[in-house]
């Protein structure tokens, strides 16, 4: 008989072909057009001239997309089958996207506010009014405070090499306020940093290979849902699965062994595993002794920590770290999928820094299926960000803002970012993002938005909960209406993204409207009169080796192209690593530098963080609140169509201890708190959480709450930022909960 593997439903073979073989029937082929029941309107909508365009949205899969266009509209989207990474379905956003883009609430004219700011109050007006507008308001603000007071606000709304960075060419121009956008990744950029040289790791593709994928941190199912057909495939070559996570996914659910610690305390956890290694003996020697500088101290350091304290602080037990350690120990090829949740902690970069010396020791890197995945960067960094962005269009030195920091930047009076003084803003830009919907402590980020001093201009597709607060409305077309190109930041491709459809309405795409910004402000550069095929080219003339012979025409014949990239960490092999010693550095001296522990640092975030971040009435609040993305929305997108409002983003899930000791049920309205402001839930009872900790949704909207209007998750999160890379620290929030 034969053997029924993942892989082999993954490769396509249906139920019916399974069967047919098993009781020796040969099956016939089944055409959809000709079955009983078949809906032939819709069936129609596949058909019409086919354009290949990219998934723009901030998720690790990059999802290449076929779209059907009949009579200039767009009619059917399904994945490119072409390449396997994505395979013939998008995920369940993705497979919105026609929704989406003819979404009835389109911004498809430009608007001025005739309200007060929140209102919800405009009025119809002309593009040349509203250029009228905006040029006169640009040029008030840079006569009257110089052209620092001028801030883009905006991050992964549209992630194409054009649509999300082309925009700085006119900011580069103008002289404005610079936006450091280190919300997302930056802890672990440093902590994983900090030991390798770099976040770049193995190529995906080589997943299969491995015999053993350790999930930590991160959720497959909302970050890169394609990519579990890699792990399913390891599995039936007999890989093992670990997984580490304080909210437990669905890959944890069926992992060979869970590890549910309490958040933040993953040094912990991984100085538990490191501890078992070096009892047993199953750390590479040689690997410590040729590729790394340091190992002498790390091991006198992971010796030194006792096994009761482990258990007091991670929650689990000695047992369970040692079962979980002896698996790690026993495996010869062994990728960490790295997320980037558990880096948003106030203790972030040290706790990334902790499971990069944990594989270090192992001696898993510069070897076949071996490494951490954590932020596959060079298929973006390879290109010519200098020239496509415009940098070199910048003079001089202006101030920079950190995004995470725009309740403390915006303020009228003593405006600071990452605890300096800066020069106030007077005109904020939005495009490409939601900050009431994305920024920690929202409350005060719209009291700042609310201020008579403060022009906003929204550029989007929507009316998001940002733009209720905007002085000059203007309609932004979606990624499908114009060209652009995307490099991965998980696997090793760089895509096409063919203009679908002519824009939609009054809409412009990000680049049209930007250049003709510069050029209505009197701009005589290039710069400003490139198409986008022209910036995808500078974008492709690059001296970067695995971009040569990569070019506009050859992306538009083939589609995809996957990059040879060398080993990033190529220690073993006689190369040098990234680092100051270029080894493998388990003793930093960006760490010691830092004033942390330059080997492990095992500092608590309730411990370390200052009073005016967290103060004693927030320490002694019961809960630690997660709030991670959930699958049908990416950050703060997807909350206007219809289809995928149907799945809940306002849950609050909670232990069934709490629970009990609260007198709380599954579909019982809940509320947060703490001294930043208030939200409302429906509770889900469940075990997915451990005692004391909490997990809703992030960056979900306030106006679609259906339980407490105009709250979200953010309206209680810190604005604290990590210990290292100005990242923000979400994760590192208390709250109270009871029953609303």
């Amino acid at each position: 008989m034969m053997k029924l593997t993942r892989r082999y439903f993954l490769q396509g073979i249906g139920a019916s072909a399974v069967l047919g073989t098993l009781t020796g029937l040969a099956p016939t082929k089944a055409l959809a057009m000709n079955s009983y029941g078949a809906n032939t309107s819709l069936l129609a909508k596949r058909a019409g001239t086919i354009k290949y365009s990219s998934c723009l949205r901030n998720c690790a899969d990059r999802c290449l997309m076929k779209f059907s266009v009949q009579n200039g509209r767009m009619t059917y989207v399904r994945g490119a089958d072409e390449q396997y990474k994505t395979g013939s379905c998008p995920c369940v956003k993705g497979l919105t996207y026609v929704e989406y883009t003819y979404a009835p609430d389109r911004i498809l004219h430009p608007m001025v506010r005739v309200g007060e700011k929140g209102s919800h109050k405009w009025r119809r007006i002309t593009w040349e009014e509203a250029w009228d507008i905006l040029i006169k308001k640009t040029n008030e603000v840079i006569e009257q405070y110089g052209s620092e007071a001028i801030l883009p606000y905006s991050y992964s709304g549209n992630y194409g090499a054009i649509g999300m960075r082309g925009a700085d060419r006119f900011f580069n121009r103008i002289g404005s306020s610079i936006l450091d956008r280190l919300v997302c990744t930056e802890a672990g950029v440093w902590g994983y940093g900090s030991v390798q040289g770099t976040t770049d790791g193995p190529d995906p593709e080589t997943i299969p290979n491995c015999d053993c994928y350790v999930s930590w941190g991160f959720n497959e199912t909302v970050s890169n849902v394609h990519g579990i057909k890699l792990i399913n495939e390891a599995r039936d070559k007999g890989a093992k699965v670990l997984a580490v996570n304080p909210n437990r996914t669905p890959i944890c659910s069926q992992a060979d062994i869970y590890l549910q610690p309490k958040p933040s305390t993953d040094a912990w956890v991984a100085t538990g595993v490191m501890k078992y290694l070096i009892a047993h003996d199953m750390i590479d020697h040689d690997f410590l002794k040729n590729c790394c500088i340091g190992a002498d101290q790390a091991i006198a350091k992971v010796n030194s920590v006792d096994w009761k304290d482990i258990e007091r602080v991670t929650g689990l037990t000695q047992k369970q770290i040692e079962e979980f350690a002896d698996v790690y120990g026993h495996a010869e090829r062994i990728i960490i999928r790295a997320g980037y949740g558990m880096q948003r902690n106030y203790n972030g970069a040290r706790m990334t820094r902790a499971i990069a010396i944990m594989q270090a020791m192992r001696g898993m890197f510069d070897k076949p299926s071996c490494g951490i995945i954590y932020d596959n960067v060079r298929p973006i960094t390879g290109m010519n960000l200098n020239l496509g962005r415009g940098n070199y269009l910048r003079k001089g030195k202006q101030q920079h803002v950190n995004m995470t920091d725009l309740d403390m930047a915006l303020k009228a009076e003593n405006p600071t970012t990452e605890n300096r003084p800066i020069k106030p803003i007077h005109l904020l830009v939005i495009y490409n993002g939601n900050p009431v919907a994305v920024s920690p402590n929202v409350n005060a980020v719209i009291e700042n938005l609310k201020r008579k001093d403060l022009f906003v201009v929204g550029f989007d597709m929507i009316m998001t909960d940002s733009l209720e607060y905007c002085d000059l409305i203007l309609p932004a077309s979606t990624q499908f209406e114009t060209d652009d190109i995307i490099g991965d930041y998980h696997s090793w491709y760089v895509q096409i993204c063919e203009k679908v459809i002519e824009p939609v309405g009054e809409s412009k795409p990000n680049w049209d409207f930007f250049a003709e910004w510069g050029r209505r402000m009197g701009f005589k550069d290039q710069a400003f009169r490139d198409t986008p095929k022209d910036i995808i080219r500078q974008f492709l003339q690059t001296e970067t080796p695995w971009y040569q012979g990569i070019t506009l025409e050859r992306l538009e014949k083939e589609k995809f192209i996957h990059l040879d990239m060398p080993e990033s960490v190529p220690v073993r092999s006689g190369g040098k690593a990234e680092t100051e010693s270029s080894k493998i550095e388990l003793y930093s001296n960006i760490m010691k530098k830092a004033g942390f522990d330059p080997v492990i640092d095992l500092a608590l975030c309730e411990e370390e963080m200052p009073e005016e971040e967290m103060p004693e009435e927030e320490k002694n609040l019961p809960f630690r609140l997660l709030s991670p993305g959930i699958p049908q929305r990416v950050n703060s997108s997807f909350y206007n169509v219809k289809y995928i409002r149907a799945y809940n983003a306002y849950e609050c899930e909670v232990n069934p201890e709490d629970a009990k000791r609260l007198g709380i049920k599954s579909g019982d309205k809940v509320r947060l708190n703490n001294q930043r402001g208030e939200a409302f839930f429906v509770a889900r009872v469940t075990t997915r959480v451990a005692p004391g900790v909490v997990r809703t949704a992030k960056c979900n909207w306030r106006s679609t709450n259906p339980y407490g209007q105009n709250t979200n998750t953010n309206s209680l999160t810190t604005g604290k930022l990590t210990d290292m890379g100005g990242c923000s620290a979400y994760h590192s929030t208390r709250v109270n909960l009871s029953k609303a």
